[in-house]
């Protein structure tokens, strides 16, 4: 227990340091963070040349830990940054948040479950011009100064932040972002429970302790807090406590054995030195060769074990993986005998497959994939597995060894039966669509001439004495009427269906339509591009009829790409409005032809409709949004929706 308590004392010695370090770190980051926002204060922000210059000459990829440098605006604009600009995106608006906080000369820190970010503002004349940035990943900072340290042999340190989210841990790293609080049934695999890691957070514990592991093996622990602005991190080191106190017992046992062995020894040696010498040495020999391998049989059980357990786990792991897909995964040989399949395959089949040639499965199969092809291929197949009236997405892709040889195949059969019938619901609801509106302008075009047709007939049948012209006169009006009632019934055909506004998610919505146009031929070439906002807020409003218009103005950019492109879809807050753009490179609209995109059987396409564009702003003018257009030739064209987030009754929309 001395020895013990002697040896947490170390580690405890051994966490302070590396906290110490990883303050002195952070602190020298904060220093060069502050003297460059000092130097750009003094230079133009917005003069890239001057920028690359500052950073690629002074800052860019110095330092003991790869870093990334970032400069942005003071309206939230990418000036400069040389990372991945996908992690950034989603803490631009908290970097920008506290930055306007921040006075000049001085600087702080923003924590994500990842990346540290070390932040200052760009002051000129008491006003902020820009924001300064270097980014750390947390799993570079702990690789630096946490991955090499050891306690012992088997002891290890690793960090855990002040809400009980575990950053960083070198022997259990699928466990990193998980919460102590929230733990889950993998966690207690390592742990009885919690007690002592909640005590350290909440300050109720010394700097050193023990705990039981599941195993029944104590470990000491020792722990140092690194706070330093808004980060506060513990920095822990434990190891087996056995490991500790083995060099005592290793000792006490040596000791044991050796006083036997001197027993034994000198009492044959007084009684039959002579006698039995030539037998004693052989038994001692056999002996210790008995020990070895018997020690080399625990030692190779012990690793036999681990690796087993280890296999295990990751089994598990893989099973779990893909049990969660949503569809069907079967491994093929070279010659289309199925070797393995998901449990999901079995169920949408009825029965176990594996042993089965693909062929008793799927007849088409073979024509529709080229096994002597290299590449992943996909189909759409419909009847599959004797299920008629459903559709299935078929995905081939090919095994390859080290020389590139193909051993086998992978198939991923998944159930698109309901994205179709979306898809045939949209071409039918445009069918509707463009037949209302003819409907309409017939009915506008007889319905006029018919009201003069119906006046005059009426006052001849009142002036007319004659009753073989008054009857006539009488079939006259009868028909007329009849005409008119048919042209109400058209004019009533017309009218867009009354909405059922419920609380939707615009993300999901488009996320959605998107999804129903990957499977069109006409959209292999084109790259789809989503930056959704993550903050947008829930809407009240009818999402079937928005998800028209999304399907209406993906397919038209569809189109005015034929040699394939990319199409741009954002979605962001704007005040208290939600906007979404739908922005594409193809070959743009002229001026000349955009105030007349929105009417009514105008169309530029060889065979549109003119409907498209017209319903789509009908279904936005109810909503009480609006739809724009931003085009040029040769350069593109940009649609742009506003809905307020404040959506339109029913009772509103019933009225309209």
């Amino acid at each position: 227990m001395d020895m013990a308590e002697q040896f947490n004392k170390q580690q405890l010695l051994l966490s302070k340091s590396i906290a110490d370090s990883i303050k002195t770190y952070l602190y020298f980051i904060k220093q060069n963070v502050l003297h460059l926002s000092n130097m750009l204060s003094k230079q133009h922000i917005d003069n890239k040349k001057e920028l690359h210059w500052l950073t690629d000459t002074s800052f860019r990829k110095k330092g003991i830990i790869e870093t990334s440098l970032g400069i942005i605006d003071n309206k939230g604009s990418i000036l400069f940054f040389d990372g991945d600009i996908n992690i950034l995106r989603p803490v631009i608006g908290d970097i920008s948040k506290k930055a306007k906080n921040l006075g000049p000369n001085s600087t702080t820190i923003i924590e994500t479950y990842y990346t540290v970010y070390i932040i200052s503002s760009v002051y000129n004349m008491n006003t902020v011009r820009g924001i300064v940035f270097l980014s750390i990943k947390i799993d570079d900072l702990a690789r630096n100064f946490v991955s090499d340290i050891k306690s012992g042999t088997r002891g290890y340190a690793w960090i855990i932040d002040k809400d009980g989210t575990l950053l960083y841990h070198p022997t259990q790293p699928g466990m990193v972002g998980g919460n102590i609080y929230r733990a889950g049934p993998d966690c207690f695999k390592c742990h009885v429970n919690f007690d002592l890691e909640k005590k350290i957070l909440e300050g109720k514990a010394e700097n050193f302790g023990r705990y039981i592991a599941p195993s029944g093996e104590d470990k000491v622990i020792a722990f140092s807090a690194v706070s330093i602005d808004n980060l506060s991190w513990i920095i822990a080191v434990s190891a087996p406590y056995s490991e500790v106190t083995s060099v005592t017992r290793h000792s006490m046992k040596l000791y044991s054995y050796l006083i036997i062995s001197i027993f034994i020894t000198t009492s044959i040696i007084s009684t039959l030195l002579i006698v039995f010498n030539k037998k004693r040495i052989k038994a001692e020999e056999v002996a210790k060769r008995k020990e070895e391998l018997e020690k080399y049989a625990v030692e190779l059980e012990n690793r036999v074990n681990e690796r087993t357990a280890e296999l295990i786990s990751e089994k598990e792991k893989l099973n779990t993986i893909v049990s969660t897909i949503g569809g069907g995964i079967v491994l093929l040989d070279n010659r289309g005998k199925i070797k393995w399949s998901n449990k999901k395959i079995v169920e949408m089949v009825g029965h176990e497959i594996v042993g089965m040639s693909c062929e008793d499965l799927c007849s088409d199969c073979s024509i529709l994939f080229d096994t002597k092809s290299k590449d992943i291929n996909t189909a759409i197949m419909s009847n599959l597995f004797g299920q008629k009236g459903k559709y299935f997405q078929v995905t081939n892709a090919p095994i390859k060894g080290i020389n590139n040889e193909v051993h086998g195949y992978i198939r991923f059969i998944q159930d698109v039966t309901e994205i179709k019938k979306m898809e045939e619901q949209i071409i039918h609801s445009e069918k509707l669509a463009s037949i209302g509106r003819l409907a309409a302008g017939i009915a506008h075009e007889i319905g006029n001439p018919l009201t003069s047709i119906f006046s005059f007939v009426q006052i001849l049948r009142e002036m007319e004495d004659d009753e073989f012209k008054k009857e006539s006169l009488e079939t006259i009006y009868f028909h007329i009427n009849r005409i008119s009632e048919i042209l109400k019934q058209l004019s009533g055909f017309s009218k867009m269906p009354v909405g059922e506004p419920k609380e939707c998610q615009i993300n999901e919505i488009i996320e959605a339509s998107t999804n129903l146009i990957q499977y069109d031929k006409k959209a292999k070439n084109i790259n789809i591009v989503k930056e959704l906002s993550p903050s947008l807020p829930l809407i009240t409003i009818d999402g079937n009829q928005l998800s028209q218009v999304f399907v209406n103005l993906t397919l038209n950019a569809i189109d005015a790409m034929p040699d394939g492109g990319t199409l741009t879809i954002k979605s962001m807050m704007r005040k208290d409005n939600i906007v979404i753009q739908f922005k594409d490179t193809g070959t743009g609209i002229a001026q000349e032809e955009l105030p007349k995109i929105f009417d009514p059987f105008y169309t530029t396409k060889e065979k549109g409709t003119g409907l498209g564009l017209a319903v789509s702003y009908n279904i936005i003018k109810k909503m009480n949004g609006t739809l724009t257009v931003e085009s040029e030739l040769g350069k593109g064209t940009t649609f742009i929706i506003t809905i307020p987030i404040s959506a339109p009754s029913t009772e509103r929309t019933t009225r309209t």
